[in-house]
């Protein structure tokens, strides 16, 4: 039997996209990525009505699925669905800012507050990354810079809801030099795209000992996924959803650096990590030793889609 069809709908932010492709690649469909273009306030709510050239690519034959992820994408899924005739099964991921009946499927974490008969709830982002893929790439020849033990630093940036001082960067250099020390351990430092320079240069200034490795994004001496599958111990900003996420779903230790937050949805996403016992606030000292437990929502999450979607999974 061949695969079903199916579009990921992005909008051009990689967090967002990295949940929608881990998804449809857990379902075993195949599928092509839509980049859409930003729709300002009057598009959005009359987008059904109005032939934008934005919207002008969203034509037959449509595929069986639309995969979406990010506000933005929710109003050009609507409007497939519509063109569809219905005929597309639409999953969106998080909260959507429209009414969740245009949506088959919603996956939205628990701290998104989001309730109906169609919501499947999660702990966090999705994401491929389990006990079971860390496995896998752990069976893989280590990156020679990676040959000694180490930790993994995971350092976030600015948001709409977080901001890092310079308070907050000496705090993290302070911890570090202090863990680096006790535990006589490489530390590797990457830092996101969202990472002000100036900040990546203070934390190099600053945390001298040869035993710092830094890493910027795209860089070709190591990956992400390789420094989070091979480390001793995980350490992350809590700006992200993502990157905890992902540092939650390792069965590493993860320890988390909190960066002061207003959102109500960060605050409760952190409490309920810390709470589920699957990382802890970083303080003075680390354990190197790995959990029983790790955070695995997708398998749960694909379980749940098939029991609602009328056709042969077979081949999932």
């Amino acid at each position: 039997m061949s695969k079903k069809s199916c579009w990921v709908l992005s909008d051009n932010l990689i967090g967002h996209e990295k949940q929608s492709i881990s998804l449809a690649e857990k379902l075993n469909i195949n599928y092509k990525i839509i980049k859409t273009e930003k729709l300002n306030f009057i598009e959005r709510n009359l987008l059904t009505f109005l032939n934008l050239k934005k919207t002008k690519f969203l034509k037959a034959p449509f595929p069986e699925f639309i995969i979406s992820c990010g506000k933005n994408t929710a109003y050009y899924s609507k409007l497939i669905k519509k063109k569809s005739k219905k005929r597309i099964f639409s999953i969106f991921i998080q909260k959507p800012p429209i009414n969740i009946k245009n949506f088959d499927i919603i996956i939205a974490p628990k701290h998104d507050n989001c309730s109906g008969s169609n919501i499947i709830e999660t702990h966090g982002a999705l994401t491929k990354i389990n006990l079971k893929y860390i496995e896998s790439v752990n069976k893989a020849k280590k990156p020679g810079i990676l040959k000694e033990s180490f930790i993994t630093v995971l350092i976030g940036g600015n948001s709409k809801h977080h901001r890092i001082t310079n308070l907050i960067l000496d705090q993290i250099i302070d911890k570090l030099n202090l863990i680096q020390k006790q535990n006589k351990i490489k530390v590797l430092i990457l830092f996101s795209r969202r990472t002000k320079r100036n900040d990546y240069l203070y934390l190099k200034k600053n945390l001298l000992n040869k035993n710092f490795i830094f890493i910027l994004p795209d860089s070709k001496q190591v990956s992400y996924l390789t420094a989070i599958s091979f480390a001793k111990a995980i350490i992350v900003t809590s700006d992200s959803v993502s990157m905890v996420t992902e540092a939650c779903s390792t069965g590493k230790p993860t320890y988390i650096i909190d960066i002061p937050t207003k959102s109500k949805k960060f605050s409760l996403f952190i409490k309920n990590m810390i709470d589920l016992k699957l990382a802890y606030y970083l303080k003075d000292s680390i354990s190197l030793k790995n959990k029983k437990k790790a955070l695995n929502d997708i398998d749960e999450v694909v379980k749940k889609i098939k029991k609602k979607i009328n056709f042969n999974y077979e081949n999932l």
